[in-house]
C-alpha cells in the first residue's frame, strides 16, 4: 500500500529517532564507563571528587527551568535541542586535552568545570526533547517504541564496551601514559558519535503543536504542577529514588577496580555487558506491560525487587560474586520499567494539561525536583566515601567500606521511595494484582516460546525437506 506524504514522513522521522541513539549510545557507554573512572584516576580524583562528579548531571538540571521559559516564550525548540546538543558531545574534545594542556594539579579541578559545562548544556535541552517527543509519538505506542530504541541502544553499547574493555586492558599492561593516550582517544571517538546522534535530528519533523506565548511567566510556569497534589506525590517518589541512587555509579565502577580486583574487561562485564544483556531481553517487555497496565502497578512492582539491587552489592567479595550478582542482574531487569514508567507520566501531561503552559511547567518542577535530590546525592556520596575512607570495621562478619555503607543505604532509601506511591493516582492503570497476573502470563509465554523454539525449528526443517521429495498419492 502506498503511503500518503504525511505517513512517509511520520514514519521516517520516527525511524531517525532510533537511529540516532545508535550515534549516542556508543557516545554514552564510553563516557560512563571504565574509561571514565579510568581517566579520573589518572587526572588524580580525590574520593569526594567521585561523588561531585556523580552530582553534576543532576546540577545541571536546574537550567531546565529557564530553558523551558525561553521555549514557551518564543520557541525555535528543534534548533535549541540541536544547536545544544551539539555543544554537549564537543566539549568531551576539550575533556580528551585536557591531560596534554594543563599542569598536573589543574587537571582534575578542569575536568570537572568542563564536565559542569557540559552537563548545563546536555540538560538545558531535556524540555525541548520531552515536549519534541511528546508531540511526535501517539501516545498508544510509546512505551514499546521507547522500549524498542531503548534495546537497539543497548545491543550497540554492548558491542562498546566489549570493545573499550579489551583495548583498555591492552594499554593498562603498557603503562600509565600510554593508557592515558588511549583514554582521550576514546573520548574524541565519542565526541564525534555524539555530534553524529543529534545530527540525525535535521530531517526529523519539528512537530510543534502549540505556538510559543509570550506572556508566560516563571510563576505561570510552575503554579499548577506545584498545586497539583497527585504530582506531588511523583515527586517525592522520584527525588527519593533519585537521592537513594543518585551517587551509586560512580562507587559501584571504584569498588569493582578497589575490592573485587576487576580488571577493565572484567568490570565491564560486571556493570555494562551482563547488565545490558538483561536489558536488551526485559526492555520491550515493560514496553507492553506500560501500555497495557499502566505506569503505577509498574512502579510498584518493579521498585519492590530493585530494593535489594544495591544490598547483593554489600555480601560481594573478589572470591564470593557468583549468586549475589545474580540477585543484582535480577533487580537490574527492573529498571526499564521504572525509568519508562516515570517518562512516560511526563509525556502523558501534554495530554492531560488544563492551561496552555501546563506541560512544560510539569517538565521543569519535575526536572528542577530530580536535580536538587541528585546533586545532593552526589554531595552525600563523596561526604560519606571522604569521611569512611580509611575506616574498615566488622559488622555480621562484613568489612564496611565506605562502598558498602553507601550500596546498604541506598537499599533503604528505595523503600522509602515507594511509600509516595501508595497514595500515587495513575487513572489508565489496571489494578497492581491485575497487572501481577498480566506480566505473569507474559514472562511464561515468553519462557515457552525460548523453550520450544528449537523444536519449531526442526519441524518447519522437516516440512521443507518432505517437501522436496517426491509427491504421494
Amino acid at each position: 500500500m502506498q503511503l500518503n506524504k504525511e505517513d512517509a514522513s511520520f514514519r521516517r522521522s520516527l525511524m531517525l529517532v532510533k537511529l540516532a541513539w545508535v550515534a549516542g549510545a556508543v557516545w554514552l557507554y564510553i563516557t560512563t564507563g571504565a574509561v571514565l573512572t579510568r581517566y579520573s584516576k589518572l587526572v588524580d580524583l580525590p574520593p569526594y571528587g567521585y561523588g561531585l562528579l556523580a552530582a553534576l548531571p543532576f546540577a545541571g538540571s536546574l537550567f531546565q527551568l529557564p530553558a523551558s521559559l525561553f521555549l514557551e516564550r518564543y520557541g525555535h525548540r528543534k534548533k535549541w535541542f540541536i544547536t545544544l546538543g551539539i555543544v554537549h558531545r564537543t566539549l568531551w574534545f576539550v575533556i580528551a586535552v585536557l591531560p596534554w594542556v594543563l599542569p598536573a594539579q589543574w587537571r582534575w579541578p578542569g575536568f570537572l568545570a568542563t564536565m559542569a559545562v557540559s552537563w548545563v548544556a546536555g540538560q538545558m535541552i531535556v524540555p525541548a526533547w520531552v515536549g519534541w517527543m511528546g508531540d511526535l509519538v501517539p501516545a498508544r505506542i510509546r512505551g514499546r517504541y521507547f522500549s524498542r530504541r531503548t534495546q537497539l541502544g543497548q545491543l550497540v553499547g554492548l558491542g562498546t564496551t566489549l570493545l573499550t574493555g579489551f583495548v583498555l586492558d591492552r594499554a593498562t599492561a603498557a603503562g600509565d601514559d600510554v593508557l592515558l593516550k588511549t583514554i582521550c582517544v576514546a573520548l574524541a571517538v565519542a565526541a564525534v558519535m555524539g555530534i553524529v546522534d543529534f545530527l540525525f535530528f535535521l530531517p526529523v519533523r519539528a512537530a510543534v503543536k502549540r505556538s510559543p506565548d509570550e506572556s508566560v511567566s516563571v510563576l505561570g510556569l510552575l503554579r499548577a504542577p506545584l498545586a497539583d497534589g497527585n504530582f506531588r506525590r511523583f515527586l517525592g517518589f522520584t527525588a527519593t529514588l533519585t537521592f537513594g541512587t543518585g551517587f551509586l555509579a560512580q562507587f559501584y565502577w571504584l569498588y569493582a577496580f578497589e575490592e573485587l580486583r576487576l580488571d577493565n574487561v572484567g568490570a565491564n562485564a560486571l556493570l555494562v555487558v551482563w547488565p545490558l544483556l538483561t536489558l536488551a531481553v526485559v526492555s520491550p517487555f515493560w514496553g507492553r506491560v506500560i501500555d497495557r497496565v499502566g505506569r503505577k502497578p509498574v512502579l510498584l512492582v518493579a521498585g519492590l525487587v530493585l530494593v535489594g539491587g544495591s544490598w547483593w552489592w554489600v555480601f560481594m567479595t573478589a572470591s564470593s560474586i557468583g549468586w549475589w550478582y545474580a540477585g543484582v542482574i535480577v533487580a537490574n531487569m527492573m529498571w526499564p520499567g521504572v525509568e519508562l514508567s516515570n517518562f512516560n507520566v511526563m509525556l502523558s501531561l501534554r495530554e492531560s494539561e488544563t492551561s496552555r503552559n501546563q506541560a512544560s511547567g510539569y517538565v521543569a518542577v519535575g526536572s528542577m525536583t530530580v536535580a536538587l535530590a541528585g546533586a545532593l546525592s552526589g554531595l552525600f556520596g563523596g561526604v560519606v566515601a571522604q569521611t569512611w575512607q580509611n575506616a574498615r570495621p566488622e559488622w555480621l562478619g562484613i568489612e564496611w567500606t565506605y562502598h558498602r555503607v553507601l550500596f546498604g543505604l541506598s537499599g533503604i532509601f528505595r523503600i522509602l521511595a515507594l511509600g509516595w506511591l501508595l497514595g500515587f493516582r495513575d487513572s489508565k492503570a489496571t489494578t497492581t494484582r491485575a497487572a501481577l497476573r498480566y506480566m505473569g502470563t507474559n514472562v511464561y509465554s515468553n519462557v515457552q516460546q525460548a523453550f520450544f523454539l528449537p523444536v519449531r525449528l526442526l519441524s518447519r526443517l522437516g516440512a521443507v525437506t518432505y517437501k522436496v521429495g517426491k509427491d504421494r498419492k
